[in-house]
């Protein structure tokens, strides 16, 4: 397979990770605006897109967590917007991890955990239904 842009080292994890099990997938080629609470209009633009039939994932590295800040508003407008076929997916490192608010993915692994968050893609049948997910229960901040 070619090689593809990346820009952090755990979107190059994941890039490696789907070569690797074959998961054809591609990096910033789709873009959307997102309505926010203010009114403006935000865009995203996630870092890996893989189709499954109907089913798109979307695939984006999240190495922070600021309270209230703009990626995780921006993701939960995003699904709030979006159509259910699109499957936001979340990898960040436990200790973001704990933080993100549900609201803010549809799945989300840690960034150890490459291998099943790609099988998942993989596996899911392209003419079923999208596989249920359970969220964790998430950490306060200042815990």
């Amino acid at each position: 397979m070619s090689a593809h842009k990346t820009k952090t080292k755990l979107e190059a994890a994941i890039c490696k990770e789907m070569d690797r099990q074959g998961v054809a997938h591609a990096h910033r080629v789709l873009s959307y605006r997102v309505r926010m609470k203010s009114g403006r209009t935000a865009a995203f633009q996630p870092a890996i897109v893989a189709h499954r039939g109907p089913i798109l994932f979307l695939v984006e590295p999240c190495l922070s967590y600021t309270a209230g800040g703009g990626a995780v508003q921006r993701h939960a407008r995003f699904l709030d917007q979006h159509s259910a076929e699109l499957v936001l997916i979340l990898t960040a490192p436990a200790s973001v991890a704990a933080r993100l608010p549900h609201e803010s993915y549809d799945e989300l692994y840690e960034d150890t955990d490459l291998a099943r968050l790609v099988s998942r893609i993989r596996d899911q049948d392209p003419h079923g239904a999208v596989k249920q997910f359970d969220k964790r229960k998430r950490v306060r901040a200042g815990s």
